[in-house]
């Protein structure tokens, strides 16, 4: 239902802005010779032909054909009322056409590349084509001894001002949230923007009404109502630019139309054309100036945004690296772990015990305090593993290591040797009684009994122990060896000591 009525509102209001548009334009905009400076309703056409899709173009153009011809019915036949508004309309559709041919989408008057393409198409194109058809109407249908390319530049020059003036203001106006983006900003921003307006103002009145003699005033001069607008668009953006300078443009024209200002000269076609260049000029450097200005905060914002998400990546890979390196780091400590421990009873294996020996081996070398090597056997266990099978053998092994760890100190290093052997590291043996130490691992293996169903396993060890005397770690192992086989050879479930070298029987 509110698209529908769009569709009826916004033609009708386009007809009467077109309408009032040509009113303006006659009764304000022309000089007493009859020269417009510039002509108003084809930017209202252009305007909304532009912020409307083609399809919605057609009663458009029909209203404005009849804004036309009710606007030029006092001076002008019906016919060539016709011609003036089909000229008109062939205009705005060329112009129309061929940017949104050249955009293939809506123009944005914040875009350098958008406003360079409507005044080349306006300026170059468009006004210059429709002045020919005008020129033609007024040389061959109208009396008039003003030679062709005259009106043809009169007709371009006025056309070509009065879109350019006009259009960028009206289409922003056309668009949807205009009140919004007016209504935005602080009250700071809106006081600063109301005296910008007032400024401006005095300035055209000051230079464009009051009768001061320019050669005494050197600064009264015209270029001194460019420089507020200019702020404001740096300021304030391509919509509070251009209304303020459309408003000063307007002011110019209509004030040298009615023979006031610095432009005004004898001859009165060089009058509309000094304002025609000077308000051309001073629209298109506003909507230009605020054009950059935007481009450069666009451009900042998103090289801002570009930075912020550059930094979030490298955050981003910086932690997963991290990440990645602790993996890799967890990893190879497990597997360090795995390589240096035994599986079955999670205890040092035989390659961890080396390497904890021989570094003991050095620090008794450095600090003179002796260390001792325990190597236990389990009696029979090959007879375990032939009866009851490897399974309850794994048993009996963890239930061994359950039972050896309880009797040792924290400083003591016990691990998996090989097989059914175990070895025992126990720094600073000297305050160690390895009699006394080693009673106590064969009281604790007599104690551990495995349950294999109806049948009960009792365990018993044989020891072999070997103390440090200056020897290395291997050699200490060879001598606990060999107290072991001796503890074997005499019965097992006992201990054979070699302190210092010398041989002690347990």
């Amino acid at each position: 239902m509110q698209s529908h009525r769009h569709a009826v509102v916004f033609p009708l209001v386009i007809g009467l802005l077109y309408y009032l548009g040509a009113w303006v334009g006659v009764h304000f905009a022309a000089l007493e010779s009859g020269i417009v400076i510039l002509w108003p309703p084809n930017a209202v056409l252009l305007a909304a032909l532009l912020s409307q899709p083609p399809r919605r173009w057609w009663p458009l153009l029909v209203v404005v054909l009849a804004s036309e011809v009710a606007a030029d019915i006092p001076v002008f036949t019906v016919t060539q009322a016709l011609l003036f508004g089909a000229i008109n309309i062939t205009e705005c559709l060329l112009a129309a056409s061929l940017i949104r041919f050249f955009l293939e989408r809506e123009v944005g008057w914040h875009e350098p590349k958008d406003l360079s393409l409507f005044l080349v198409t306006v300026f170059f194109i468009a006004s210059p084509i429709a002045a020919l058809g005008g020129a033609s109407v007024y040389s061959f249908l109208l009396t008039s001894d003003t030679p062709f390319l005259t009106f043809w530049r009169l007709w371009w020059i006025g056309d070509a001002t009065g879109l350019i003036i006009l259009t960028p203001l009206l289409h922003m106006a056309f668009s949807p949230g205009l009140l919004q983006r007016m209504a935005g900003g602080t009250w700071p921003c809106r006081l600063e923007l109301a005296g910008a307006w007032v400024v401006s103002l005095i300035a055209c009145y000051v230079i464009f009404v009051l009768d001061l003699h320019f050669e005494k005033y050197l600064a009264l001069s015209p270029l001194a109502v460019v420089a507020v607008p200019i702020w404001v668009a740096i300021r304030f953006g391509t919509l509070a630019g251009s209304s303020l300078a459309t408003a000063v443009a307007l002011f110019v024209a209509f004030a040298t139309a009615s023979g006031l200002g610095p432009f005004v000269r004898e001859q009165q076609d060089h009058s509309a054309l000094l304002t025609q260049e000077f308000t051309v000029v001073f629209i298109a450097t506003v909507l230009f100036v605020a054009a950059f200005v935007h481009q450069n905060r666009r451009k900042s914002g998103e090289l801002h945004e570009a930075l912020v998400k550059v930094r979030h990546l490298n955050h981003e890979l910086e932690e997963r690296v991290r990440q990645r390196t602790q993996e890799l780091f967890d990893t190879n400590q497990q597997l360090q772990t795995l390589a240096l421990t035994d599986e079955l009873t999670g205890i040092p294996n035989r390659r961890r015990m080396k390497a904890l020996g021989e570094e003991e081996a050095k620090r008794s070398e450095r600090s003179e305090r002796p260390f001792s090597v325990i190597l236990l056997d389990i009696d029979h266990f090959k007879q375990v593993n032939d009866r009851y099978g490897h399974a309850v053998g794994d048993e009996c092994l963890k239930a061994f290591v359950r039972a050896i760890a309880p009797s040792l100190r924290s400083i003591d290093r016990f691990g998996r040797w090989g097989g059914e052997e175990f070895i025992i590291v126990v720094p600073d043996s000297d305050h160690v009684d390895l009699v006394r130490l080693s009673d106590k691992l064969l009281r604790c293996i007599r104690a551990v009994v495995v349950t294999v169903g109806d049948d009960q396993i009792d365990m018993t060890v044989s020891i072999g122990v070997a103390e440090w005397h200056h020897a290395s770690f291997d050699k200490l192992v060879s001598e606990a060896d060999d107290a072991l086989y001796r503890a074997k050879a005499q019965g097992r479930d006992r201990a054979e000591i070699n302190v210092r070298g010398l041989r002690v029987i347990e």
